[in-house]
């Protein structure tokens, strides 16, 4: 008999745990940002990290947001580039003002999601402030909080190489995203377009963000990664990406993705 009460209390608290957790999950409400095609986040203000999106020719900008609930998205908005175009916007928790993060493991080898996955041009090729040319960009999007991460990583590994020279660097390349996690009460606020956009704390819901800046697929020329340097008032050497394993630097590869600019900042 006293077996048989324990074993009917582990059971009931074993249920208890699980409708604890499970009711944890459907309380969340996250929103998740990614961002791919060319745009320099960057690093270098303490209280916000702007996405300054580059004004490049064949280039569209565009942010598309959606609600995810059970498993299904639904398009809430659609920001064409014409809606954009020299804009500055803001990204915020009204009733949570807290500088935004970067969010680092304790060993970036075994955490995927480790920002420092994600290519640092000062940092990681210059090893200095290269300076951005503000006045250069398509519109500026500030994050005034949200955790910074790295969303996938390329399957193959990089060099950059000039006509004279290769950098040390040689690993796999992190592409950004973001997260903001919502509390019961809070709304994501996005402000500076023509109409401001309110994502509110809904319980089971989550949304994503798509920022992106991409050339149409189509597109023949892919040296892309180039124009990062019309936007840096330093003059440096043009290191170019190249796929470690190719023997030679043709074909070049297409990498047409969100840099990070750990020591500048967007005003």
């Amino acid at each position: 008999m006293k077996k048989m009460f324990v074993l009917m209390m582990f059971v009931t608290m074993c249920i208890y745990v699980s409708s604890v957790i499970g009711n944890t999950s459907n309380n969340t409400c996250t929103v998740k940002f990614d961002f791919d095609g060319l745009q320099a986040l960057a690093f270098g203000d303490s209280v916000k990290v702007t996405d300054g999106i580059l004004n490049v020719a064949h280039h569209t900008p565009n942010i598309d947001i959606k609600k995810v609930e059970d498993g299904k998205e639904t398009m809430l908005y659609t920001i064409k580039s014409e809606e954009l175009k020299n804009h500055i916007i803001n990204i915020s928790v009204p009733n949570k003002q807290v500088s935004p993060t970067r969010y680092f493991s304790t060993d970036m080898t075994k955490d995927s999601s480790d920002f420092k996955w994600c290519l640092d041009i000062e940092n990681d090729l210059f090893q200095k402030q290269l300076y951005l040319k503000n006045d250069k960009f398509f519109c500026k999007i500030h994050f005034l909080t949200g955790e910074f991460i790295t969303d996938r990583i390329t399957e193959d590994k990089y060099q950059f190489a000039s006509d004279t020279s290769i950098l040390p660097f040689n690993r796999q390349i992190g592409e950004p995203g973001a997260r903001i996690d919502l509390t019961e009460g809070s709304n994501l606020l996005i402000t500076g377009l023509d109409k401001d956009i309110t994502l509110p704390y809904t319980v089971g819901v989550s949304y994503k963000v798509s920022v992106t800046n991409l050339p149409p697929k189509n597109m023949m020329n892919i040296d892309h990664f180039a124009f990062y340097y019309d936007f840096i008032k330093t003059d440096v050497t043009k290191f170019m990406p190249v796929v470690v394993k190719k023997a030679a630097f043709v074909p070049r590869p297409l990498l047409c993705g969100a840099s990070v600019f750990g020591k500048s900042s967007i005003e």
